[in-house]
C-alpha cells in the first residue's frame, strides 16, 4: 500500500510536496475502522483531497500516474524518445530543472522508498532504499550513468542502461526481488481513475464476474445503490489490432454487458434489454468499478491503492457519502485516495488526518496541506466538530474567492453589447 508520495517541479507543484497516508501521531479516533494497524507502520484507509477548481488536485494524482507510466515503461521506450516532462513553467529557473517523483510503499511485508529525478532527455538520479523498522539500507543509487551503490548481482546490467531509462526496469527484467516488488505494485496494486478518462473494467475483473457468487453479490450491491441493473454478462468480443495486416490470428477481448428491465406504458414487465457497459453513464461505470475492487479484495485478500479524481462527479451525494462509509469500514481491505469538492463528505465519521487541502497562490504554485497540521495532537479530536462549516468559511485557505458582483457586471456588459448590435441591424 501507499505510505507516501512525493513530487517536486511537476505541473503547478513547484516545491517538494508530500502526500502521506500514515496515521497522525496521538490520534486514536476510529482506529479500528478507518486505519490499517501494522507493526512497522499504520496507514489510513481513505484520504480526501479538497480544494477549489484549478488549485491542483487533479495534477497531484496525475503526477503519480506519470510516475506509474515511467516505471512500467522503464522511462522512455527508445533511446531517441523524450521523457514525459512537465515542469513548473511560471518560473524561468524551474522550466529547466528536474522533476522529482518518489514513493514509499509497503509490499510483501517490506517497506520500500523509491525515487528518481529527470528532465526531457535523461534520468538524472535514481535511488531505491529498503526500510526495516528504524534501519534504512540503500539498495542502489545512481547519478546519471554513474552508480554510487549497486548490489553485485546487478552490476552486469550497467552497460545496458540508457540515459533516458530507469534502472529499476532493467533490474526487474532480471528477476531482482526488490525491483520486481516495486514494479508489481505499480502494475497490479495501483489503480488511478483520472477526470476525463474512461473507466475501463480490465480483463482481471471481467474474469472475476465468471464466479457466480461474486456476480450475485455485485448485483445485490448495485441494486442496494439504486442502480437499475438486473444482470451482467461477460462476452469475448473479436477484435483486430490493425498493426500487422499479415497477422490474421483470431483475438478476443472480454466485454461487459448490462441488462435492464423493459416495461410497457402500463408498467408491465416485458423482458430485458442489453447494453454494452461502454454505453452506461459515468456514474454507473464508477460504482461498478468500485464494487468490483471491493469484492476482489474481499475474495483474494489483496490490498490495493485506488485513486479517484473528482470522486463525487456523476455520483448522487447520498451514494458518495455511503461509499465513504464503506471505504472506512472494518471490512474494507483497500486504500482509497479521492479528490472532491463535496464538503458534505466531511460529515462522515472521519479523522482529521484523512483530510488534505490544496490551494494555489498568485504565482500559480500549488500547496498541499493536511488538516492535521493545523492542530495540536493532544487536542486534535476537537477539530472534528463542525469541520465542514470551518472549511466552507475558508478557515484553511482552500475556498475559491468568487467576485459575484464582478461576474454579473461582465454579463450585463455583454448583454448591452448584444442589444446594441441588434439595434444596428
Amino acid at each position: 500500500m501507499l505510505i507516501e508520495f512525493r513530487l517536486k517541479n511537476y505541473a503547478s507543484f513547484k516545491n517538494e510536496t508530500i502526500l502521506s497516508a500514515q496515521t497522525g501521531e496521538r490520534l486514536y479516533k476510529y482506529k479500528d475502522t478507518n486505519t490499517f494497524q501494522g507493526k512497522d507502520v499504520s496507514l489510513l484507509k481513505n484520504l480526501m483531497i479538497f480544494g477549489p477548481n484549478g488549485a491542483g488536485k487533479s495534477r497531484l494524482l496525475r503526477g503519480l500516474d506519470v510516475m506509474k507510466h515511467l516505471v512500467l515503461n522503464g522511462g522512455a521506450k527508445a533511446v531517441t524518445d523524450p521523457l514525459i516532462y512537465t515542469p513548473f513553467i511560471f518560473n524561468e529557473k524551474n522550466q529547466h530543472e528536474d522533476t522529482t517523483f518518489g514513493i514509499v510503499i509497503q509490499f510483501n511485508k517490506q517497506i520500500y522508498d523509491y525515487s528518481f529525478s529527470y528532465n526531457n532527455e535523461q534520468i538524472s538520479t535514481e535511488k531505491l532504499v529498503l526500510i526495516n523498522g528504524d534501519k534504512e539500507e540503500t539498495y542502489f543509487e545512481r547519478t546519471g550513468q554513474d552508480f554510487l551503490i549497486i548490489p553485485d548481482n546487478l552490476k552486469d546490467l550497467i552497460p545496458r542502461l540508457r540515459k533516458n531509462a530507469l534502472f529499476l526496469f532493467l533490474a526487474q527484467q532480471n528477476n531482482d526481488s526488490p525491483a520486481s516488488d516495486i514494479y508489481k505494485w505499480f502494475a497490479e496494486d495501483l489503480y488511478i481513475i483520472l477526470s476525463g478518462n474512461h473507466v475501463i473494467i480490465g480483463k482481471e475483473f471481467a474474469e472475476l464476474l465468471k464466479n457466480k457468487q461474486i456476480k450475485d453479490e455485485l448485483l445485490s450491491f448495485l441494486q442496494a445503490a439504486d442502480f437499475n441493473i438486473s444482470d451482467i454478462t461477460v462476452r469475448n468480443i473479436p477484435y483486430s489490432t490493425g498493426s500487422d495486416p499479415l497477422d490474421t490470428s483470431p483475438r478476443t477481448v472480454p466485454m461487459l454487458f448490462t441488462s435492464h428491465k423493459v416495461y410497457n406504458d402500463d408498467g408491465d414487465l416485458l423482458g430485458q434489454a442489453e447494453l454494452p457497459l461502454t454505453e452506461e453513464s459515468d456514474g454507473t461505470k464508477r460504482i461498478l468499478y468500485i464494487a468490483l475492487v471491493i469484492l476482489d479484495a474481499q475474495m483474494h485478500g489483496n490490498h490495493r491503492t485506488i485513486l479517484f479524481d473528482e470522486f463525487d462527479s456523476s455520483l448522487h451525494p447520498e451514494l458518495a457519502r455511503t461509499l465513504i462509509q464503506i471505504f472506512n469500514s472494518k471490512e474494507n481491505l483497500n486504500q482509497f485516495i479521492l479528490t472532491t469538492q463535496d464538503v458534505q463528505l466531511l460529515d462522515n465519521p472521519i479523522r482529521i488526518d484523512q483530510i488534505y487541502l490544496v490551494d494555489k497562490n498568485f504565482q500559480g504554485v500549488s500547496d498541499l496541506k493536511s488538516v492535521f497540521d493545523f492542530s495540536n495532537p493532544r487536542t486534535s479530536g476537537r477539530l472534528d466538530v463542525n469541520l465542514a462549516k470551518k472549511y466552507i468559511e475558508g478557515k484553511f485557505g482552500s475556498m475559491p474567492v468568487v467576485d459575484t458582483e464582478g461576474l454579473m457586471d461582465i454579463l450585463q456588459e455583454i448583454h448591452k453589447g448584444t442589444d446594441n448590435e441588434k439595434t444596428k441591424e
